[in-house]
């Protein structure tokens, strides 16, 4: 139990090490602080087990507390650093993403091996808006080494897009030969032809 006089020392204790604490996870960037990796996250507990065992144990310096952080923060850039030039050692930090669903087909050894069952994977599905009967609009589905659940929707199912729309417009100007292309020019012959019609009664109207 703290008594009364211990809490300002506590108090002191909290501030400057949330403070640092604050700056090294600043320093560690956005990635660290959002969707975390199983190395991130085992950083961020270790930062709190600090933070917490500094401040309340009287036999811990403020110092102490300082060094161990910044001590994370120094293992946490060697770690990552070695894993962007090997590739193994990444695998083995962050962790790999492993598919679930292939083609609309569920793999199940996946969802042994990850300890990912339906009921997860259901709830996942409603958070995009989806239900397990549309499985079949599914390419490909993942939990990535981060925990979050993404997909790949087929073609079919993928929403147009303004690039899509702009795309489809060019092929049918570049290939006016074709079924489509014929349509179009027969559209705009039709537009033309409308235009000049209009012209046409709107010079009478002017003679009469």
């Amino acid at each position: 139990m703290l008594e009364t006089g211990d809490f300002g020392h506590v108090l002191l204790h909290i501030v400057v090490l949330f403070t640092v604490a604050l700056i090294v996870v600043r320093l560690m960037g956005n990635r660290t602080v959002g969707q975390l990796s199983p190395f991130d996250f085992v950083i961020m507990v270790g930062i709190g087990d600090i933070i917490v065992t500094a401040s309340m144990d009287k036999g811990q310096t403020l110092l102490s507390g300082i060094e161990g952080l910044f001590t994370l923060l120094l293992l946490q850039q060697i770690l990552s650093y070695v894993s962007l030039k090997n590739v193994t050692l990444r695998k083995w930090v962050e962790g790999t993403p492993v598919t679930l669903i292939q083609d609309g087909k569920i793999l199940r050894e996946n969802f042994v091996k990850t300890h990912f069952n339906y009921d997860d994977l259901r709830q996942e599905l409603h958070k995009l808006g989806m239900e397990m009967t549309d499985l079949q609009d599914i390419k490909l589905a993942r939990l990535e080494s981060c925990g979050v659940f993404s997909i790949i929707k087929t073609a079919e199912k993928e929403p147009l897009t303004r690039k899509d729309l702009e795309t489809y417009i060019s092929d049918i100007y570049k290939n006016p030969l074709t079924p489509l292309g014929q349509e179009w020019v027969k559209m705009e012959q039709f537009m033309s032809d409308v235009r000049e019609l209009t012209e046409y009664v709107k010079n009478n109207k002017g003679l009469k």
